[in-house]
């Protein structure tokens, strides 16, 4: 009898709460791209922007892309996997203070709000991929994807770490308020470490060593196999990072659960 009972009342608030993350992303998109001319397109328009600054200075530097990729394609799996962690992270971090309005619902949890968040940067990120993949290939550069399996686990892992990370220091952020400056510093210096714009693979093996410590760089190695002709061994561990990405947002939500409702300093 209580069996019964509560297969619908569990069904029912799982209903309620995806209604809630389904408006929670509509209101971010329109947050974030409502306001603007070009609307949804400055996502796409910011990534292809980077992607052809660091191109153009490849081009002039004489540099080409490694295992038989083309460069679009080469600076494209350095900078999809570094934005959907990144932005996901940053954006997690100020969820609870931007929306605190929305908190006196009792539907809706800090938790939703996260989640909401990192829904859109996911997406996103990728329809941009596409949109720039497509404009690589209708200018002549070659695309072949080698390992699809690679590219849908990287995706996969990305945003997972992202959030597990925004979960950890939104909350330890509500004891140190600093914290809210000195990851965004901290990010700068990942990004020129990550091998966003050039090969770990490449380089000098203690030194590729150290900076593989760092699971985003590995996110980007592992990308980057997917599309390569290289039949070299691939410098990533799969087990290390799904360790980093479910430590992450076990601790992340045991603390998000601990400070929730507590108020922002």
């Amino acid at each position: 009898m209580s069996a019964a009972l509560s297969a619908p009342s569990v069904s029912s608030a799982l209903t309620v709460q995806g209604r809630v993350i389904s408006a929670l992303i509509l209101r971010e998109v329109h947050t974030l791209y409502g306001n603007t001319r070009l609307g949804y397109l400055w996502a796409v328009i910011q990534t292809a922007f980077n992607i052809a600054v660091f191109w153009g200075f490849r081009e002039l530097m004489g540099a080409y892309a490694p295992h038989g990729m083309s460069m679009a394609v080469f600076l494209l799996c350095g900078f999809l996997p570094w934005y959907v962690f990144s932005d996901t992270l940053n954006r997690c971090m100020r969820a609870v203070s931007a929306n605190q309005a929305l908190l006196t619902f009792p539907q809706v949890t800090e938790l939703d709000l996260m989640l909401a968040r990192t829904i859109v940067v996911w997406g996103t990120q990728i329809l941009s991929a596409v949109i720039i993949l497509s404009v690589a290939v209708a200018c002549g550069q070659s695309i072949a994807l080698r390992a699809p399996a690679s590219l849908a686990a990287t995706l996969f892992f990305a945003p997972l770490l992202g959030l597990g990370m925004g979960l950890v220091f939104a909350s330890l952020a509500r004891f140190q308020p600093t914290l809210d400056k000195l990851v965004p510093m901290c990010l700068r210096i990942l990004f020129f470490a990550s091998g966003i714009f050039f090969q770990i693979s490449e380089l000098p093996g203690r030194l590729a060593h150290i900076l593989l410590l760092n699971p985003i760089a590995q996110l980007i190695e592992w990308q980057r196999y997917g599309f390569s002709a290289s039949s070299s061994a691939p410098l990533y561990s799969i087990g290390y990072m799904a360790a980093w990405c479910m430590g992450s947002l076990c601790l992340g939500l045991l603390l998000e659960r601990y400070v929730r409702g507590r108020e922002i300093r």
